[in-house]
Parts: structure tokens; C-alpha cells; sequence
């Protein structure tokens, strides 16, 4: 290699380095947050561009500012979950507050807004509607928001993804393992025909998965504790590869300017249960049994409109007994007297002797 050769490529190496220096950061996966956007005009129609479009989030105060474009378009991108409050103001047009516009992770929304010919002090409040099409994403999702999650009957272990019966094409879930394998008690489901270990859930961005088993989750999250569950079966969006049957992103509560929290017991004893059927059958009394699940959630702000906290706890305990009935060779059976022996319907059972194929 000449001198001018190698010269060129230490040039290219340096030019290559400050480039990657001085170019922008790449954009965070969108999995995390929500998007807003959408179009503003006038009662025409029109277009109207260099708008100032105003978002707030409702529950931590946080405020970010954009300008509508040459075509009157104006993005969101990369918003907290939360409700929000938009606000589209223009010299010679009445100010418009959108309130109620709600943002959950991985879900864009479009949220167009029409401006009145009036005074810039004055304000048009319009509440927001929820809104029925999916108009800004191509994948087949079902959200389960902290509501519907707290709500909605779960099984005996408080398990969000108990909910996963409501996903079209989603197996009914159910355990497989033993608790010493799944203490959090994971659940397993086929979702569009695809085996369990294709399914990803990401708790807050991290991948969840038992290594040993990864048709499980590694970590259950408090149902108390959660604040929307997005189940992606198709379609996906390029952050959350490494799914094939359905993409699971499961965003936790945070903090907000307002002090919240909540208190939860459930409990079940052998006094709520029917006694089993061979228990009655042999006049056996119901089986002991103390199974409680309770905890608490408590979030909040520590400097307002800054700085936010959050945390949940919960205990599950359980103690049953389980009683079984054994008998004990009797006098003649010890002698080999095995004539005594019934079935259950009380008719003589013959034992054979391996070796001579005779009745003892």
C-alpha cells in the first residue's frame, strides 16, 4: 500500500468517525410511548401552517411545543402514556384546547383540529372522544388498559395475562410447569396457531422471559401495578422483533403531580369452598385451606411537575393441607391370605402369583 492510498483511507476512517460523531442520536423504540398527530385548519378545510400546537400531560404538567408545517401537519412523538391536553393557537384565530386526549404506548392516535376565525384570547375547549379507528398504524392489537386489568375477573393468582383470553386468536392460557419452576405462576397461550416460546412480552422496554423455559415469562407484574398491556399478534413494528405469535408490552404506573395509591386483599378459605367429591364420598370433612393475596400501591410527586415516584408491593401466602387414607396389610394378607381383597363395587379381586400363575 502507497503512501497516498493509506493516507486516503485514514481520511475516509477520520471522516467516517465524525460523522457518526456529529450525527443525530437514533430515535428510542417507540414501544415505551405514544404519539399525537394530526392536522389543523380552518373551518374551510384549509390548511394552516406555522400554528403553535401545545401538548400537556394532565399528570405530571410536562408541556412540549410544536409548529404546524406547510400543509398544516403537526407530530408528537415520543409521549409519556397519559392523558393530555392539546392546544392549537394562531394570530387572527380563537385559541382550541383538546382535552382528554389519551396516549398509550406503542398506540399512535390522530387528533385533527379546526380553528375559528376570532380574537387569539379567546378559547374554544373541546372535549376529546375516544376514538373508534385505528388510523395511524397497520398491526392487530388489543390494549388492556390498568381499568380493565383491575376490573375484569382474573384467576386465583391475580394474573394479567389471564385477560390474554380476550385477544382474537389467542388460546385460552394455562399453566404447564410446577410452582418451583414458575413461582410467579406464568401463564402459557398459542396465539394465531404460533407455539408459546414465539411470544415476547417486554416489561417497561426489558425483555421478560424464563431462560429455562421461555414459553414463560420471567416476571409477573403486579396487576395493581400496571398501567396498559399492548398485544400485538400481527403486523408488528420493527421495535418489537423477536416476536411471532404475539408482541407483549407491558407499561408499569409512575408518579404524577397528584398523591394516589391503592389497598388490595383477596382472600379464599375452606369456608367459601364445596368439600371435593371423594371427600363426601368417604364422609371426610373439607380440606384445610388459608390462601390470601394482598399488598399496596402508593405514587406520587417529589418535586412538582419534575420528578415523580412510584412502588407497589404484594404478598401471596397460601397453607392447605391434604389428607389421603392408606390401609395396612391385615393378619391373613400378611400370611398370604389375599381372599379379602374387593374392588370398589365390593366383588372378591384376584391376586396371581407371578411365578406359578396361581391365586394366592
Amino acid at each position: 500500500m502507497n503512501h497516498t492510498t493509506r493516507y486516503t483511507l485514514m481520511a475516509a476512517v477520520a471522516l467516517a468517525i465524525v460523522a457518526a460523531l456529529l450525527a443525530p442520536p437514533p430515535a428510542p423504540a417507540q414501544a415505551l410511548y405514544g404519539s399525537v398527530t394530526g392536522t389543523v385548519t380552518d373551518q374551510q378545510g384549509a390548511a394552516i401552517p406555522g400554528a403553535t400546537v401545545t401538548a400537556t400531560n394532565t399528570g405530571t404538567g410536562l408541556k412540549l411545543d410544536t409548529v404546524t408545517n406547510a400543509d398544516g401537519t403537526y407530530t408528537f412523538r415520543n409521549l409519556q402514556p397519559g392523558v393530555y391536553e392539546l392546544a392549537a393557537a394562531l394570530e387572527g384565530f380563537r385559541t382550541l384546547n383538546q382535552t382528554g386526549v389519551p396516549v398509550s404506548a406503542g398506540n399512535p392516535i390522530r387528533m385533527d383540529m379546526k380553528l375559528e376565525v376570532g380574537a387569539l384570547a379567546e378559547t374554544l375547549n373541546v372535549v376529546s372522544e375516544t376514538a373508534l379507528l385505528q388510523t395511524e398504524k397497520a398491526d392487530l392489537h388489543t390494549e388492556l388498559t390498568s381499568k380493565d386489568i383491575v376490573n375484569l375477573p382474573l384467576n386465583q393468582y391475580r394474573n394479567y395475562q389471564q385477560l390474554i383470553n380476550l385477544v382474537p386468536g389467542a388460546t385460552p392460557a394455562q399453566f404447564q410447569n410446577a410452582e418451583i419452576d414458575t413461582p410467579g405462576r406464568s401463564l402459557r397461550t398459542w396465539v394465531n396457531g404460533v407455539q408459546p416460546n414465539s411470544n415476547t412480552t417486554r416489561i417497561d422496554g426489558a425483555v421478560s422471559v424464563n431462560v429455562w423455559l421461555p414459553h414463560h415469562v420471567g416476571y409477573v407484574t403486579s396487576s395493581e401495578a400496571i398501567e396498559t398491556v399492548n398485544v400485538s399478534t400481527n403486523n408488528f413494528d420493527a421495535d418489537q422483533g423477536m416476536a411471532g405469535g404475539a408482541a407483549v408490552t407491558l407499561v408499569t404506573k409512575s408518579g404524577t403531580n397528584e398523591l394516589h395509591g391503592s389497598a388490595f386483599w383477596f382472600g379464599n378459605n375452606e369456608s367459601f369452598n364445596a368439600n371435593t367429591f371423594f371427600n363426601n364420598a368417604f364422609g371426610l370433612p373439607k380440606p384445610d385451606l388459608k390462601k390470601n393475596i394482598y399488598g399496596a400501591t402508593l405514587g406520587g410527586p417529589i418535586v412538582k411537575n419534575k420528578m415523580f415516584f412510584f412502588g407497589s408491593w404484594e404478598r401471596y401466602s397460601r397453607d392447605n393441607s391434604f389428607n389421603q387414607t392408606f390401609g395396612v396389610p391385615t393378619a391373613k394378607m400378611r400370611a398370604g391370605d389375599f381372599s379379602a381383597v374387593t374392588n370398589g363395587a365390593g366383588q372378591p379381586v384376584i391376586i396371581y402369583d407371578p411365578l406359578t400363575r396361581q391365586p394366592f
